[in-house]
C-alpha cells in the first residue's frame, strides 16, 4: 500500500519535484546559450558543434520510451534516485570533458534518464495525490520548474559562461541535481512500488484510441506553438525591430508569461481539463488568424506574442492527467510509459513545425509564420473537441 503524505510533507515534495524539473531544463538548454563558446573550447565550427542539440533531443526521444518499459516494475524511489545518480555523473562528466567526444557522451548519458525522470516526477505525484486537484497542481509545478529553467537558469548559466568558463554552468548545475538527489533520499517514501507486466501488457496501451487521440493532439498543440516561436527572436529583432536590449526584456516577459500559464494549466486539468480548453482553442484560432495583421506593429505585435504566450501553452496538466488517468483505470501495467507520451511527442511536436516553420519562414516571410501555427491549430481544435467528448464519455 502506497503512503500518503501529509499536506506538510507533500509540500517538500513538491518543492524537491520543482527543484529536479528545474535542474533537467537547465541542463537540456544550457548547450544552446553556450554553443558557440563550446565551439571554441573544442576548435570546432559553430554548424558543426550544433548538432549537440539534435543528439540529445534523439536520444531523449528514441530511449526514454525503451527505459520505461524496462524499469516498469521498479520501485519508484529506488529508479528516482538511480537516474538522479545517474545525471549527476552525465553532468559532472559535462562539465569536465577534455575532448568534444566525450562532451557528447556526456549529453547521451543525461539525455537518456532526463526524459523518464519527467515521467517518474509524474507518477510518483500521481500515487501520492489525496485527491485529483492536489495531482493536478503538483504535476502543474513541475512544468513550472522547467518554466523557470528558461526564464532563470539558462541567462544564469550564460552570466556564468560570460564571467567564468561554460563548464562552471554545469557545475551549477551539478551542485543543484546533488542537493535533489539528497533531498530525494531523505525525503521521499520508499514505499512506490512498480507495476506488474510484461512488455506486452504495456504495449497494449497503444492499441486504445483514446491514447493516439491525446497523441496526435499533443504533437499539434506543441506544434501551434513552435509553429512561430521557432523565430521568435527574429520575429522580435527583424519584423517588431524591437533593440537587443529589448528582445531581453521581451524574452522574460514571455518567460513569467509560461509561468503563469502553467498555474492556469493546472486550474484547468482540475476543474474541466479538455472542456474548459475548447474556448481557449476558438481564441487561439482567433488570434493566429490576426497574426499577420498585427505583426506589422510593435505594440499590437508583442501584445499578441504575449497572449499567445499563455494561451497556446495551458494545454500541460490537462494532457498529462488524462494520459495517467486512462492508463491508471484501463491500463495499469502501462502507468509508466503513459506518462512518458506527452513529453516524446511534444518533442516531435516541436521538430515538425521547426520544419514547417522553415518553409513558411523562407518563401513568405517571418509574418506568414502565424498561417503555419494556424494550420496546426485547426487540427489541435478538432481534437481537443474530440478528447472532451471521449473524457465526457
Amino acid at each position: 500500500m502506497t503512503q500518503k503524505l501529509s499536506h506538510h510533507q507533500f509540500n517538500i515534495l513538491i518543492v524537491m519535484f520543482v527543484l529536479i524539473s528545474f535542474m533537467l531544463g537547465c541542463n537540456e538548454f544550457m548547450v544552446v546559450g553556450n554553443l558557440s563558446l563550446i565551439a571554441g573550447t573544442y576548435h570546432e565550427s559553430l554548424s558543426q558543434i550544433s548538432w549537440l542539440v539534435a543528439v540529445f533531443a534523439w536520444t531523449y526521444a528514441i530511449v526514454t520510451p525503451l527505459v520505461a518499459l524496462g524499469t516498469n516494475h521498479c520501485n519508484k524511489y529506488y529508479l528516482l534516485v538511480g537516474m538522479l545518480l545517474v545525471f549527476l555523473v552525465g553532468t559532472i562528466l559535462s562539465a569536465s570533458s577534455p575532448t568534444l567526444n566525450i562532451f557528447l557522451l556526456s549529453r547521451v548519458i543525461t539525455a537518456s534518464v532526463a526524459g523518464m525522470l519527467e515521467s517518474v516526477l509524474s507518477v510518483i505525484i500521481y500515487q501520492l495525490a489525496a485527491d485529483p486537484k492536489q495531482r493536478s497542481m503538483a504535476i502543474a509545478y513541475i512544468y513550472t520548474g522547467f518554466s523557470l529553467a528558461s526564464v532563470v537558469g539558462v541567462p544564469l548559466g550564460t552570466i556564468i559562461a560570460h564571467y567564468w568558463r561554460w563548464q562552471d554552468a554545469f557545475v551549477m548545475v551539478a551542485v543543484v541535481t546533488a542537493v535533489a538527489t539528497l533531498l530525494a533520499f531523505m525525503v521521499l517514501p520508499r514505499n512506490l512500488p512498480g507495476e506488474k507486466g510484461n512488455f506486452r501488457d504495456q504495449l497494449v496501451l497503444l492499441r486504445d484510441y483514446r491514447v493516439w487521440l491525446g497523441i496526435f493532439f499533443v504533437i499539434c498543440a506543441a506544434a501551434t506553438l513552435y509553429g512561430y516561436y521557432t523565430y521568435i527572436r527574429p520575429l522580435i529583432r527583424q519584423a517588431l525591430h524591437f533593440s537587443a536590449t529589448q528582445l531581453s526584456l521581451i524574452l522574460l516577459i514571455l518567460g513569467v508569461v509560461d509561468i503563469f500559464a502553467n498555474q492556469a494549466s493546472e486550474r484547468i486539468a482540475a476543474r474541466g481539463g479538455f472542456r474548459t480548453l475548447r474556448p481557449v482553442y476558438i481564441i487561439n484560432l482567433v488570434l493566429l488568424a490576426l497574426f499577420s495583421t498585427l505583426m506589422w506593429n510593435q505594440w499590437t505585435g508583442v501584445a499578441l506574442l504575449i497572449l499567445l504566450g499563455f494561451t497556446v501553452a495551458v494545454f500541460g496538466s490537462p494532457l498529462q492527467v488524462f494520459f495517467l488517468d486512462l492508463a491508471t483505470r484501463r491500463y495499469p501495467s502501462a502507468v509508466m510509459l503513459a506518462s512518458t507520451l506527452s513529453a516524446i511527442f511534444y518533442n516531435a511536436g516541436i521538430a515538425l513545425a521547426a520544419m514547417s516553420a522553415g518553409q513558411v519562414y523562407r518563401h513568405w516571410g517571418l509574418t506568414a509564420l502565424g498561417w503555419n501555427s494556424l494550420a496546426y491549430c485547426l487540427i489541435a481544435s478538432v481534437l481537443v473537441f474530440a478528447l472532451a467528448r471521449v473524457k465526457r464519455r
